[in-house]
């Protein structure tokens, strides 16, 4: 599960199109080491955690449960 890119800050306001290549490359990265690494692995783009708006928290010591056929998660803590 991968929080939506953070793809700018105040310091660095990238254009959209900036803003777009850097979430697609990061995409592609992470999709590229499951496929080396964990290849049966289900991953989630762009959940609205960590590092970006919005945001939302999710705590430390948490189940997080993620059905891919449903599109659904499911955060319990």
């Amino acid at each position: 599960m991968m929080g939506r890119a953070k793809a700018w800050s105040f310091q660095q306001p990238n254009a959209a199109e900036d803003k777009r290549r850097y979430a697609d490359e990061q995409r592609e990265s992470v999709l590229r080491a499951l496929a080396a690494y964990a290849p049966d692995t289900m991953a989630v783009f762009d959940v609205d955690f960590g590092h970006t708006d919005p945001q939302l928290v999710i705590p430390y010591g948490g189940v997080v449960r993620m059905d891919g056929p449903a599109r659904r998660i499911t955060v319990t803590y």
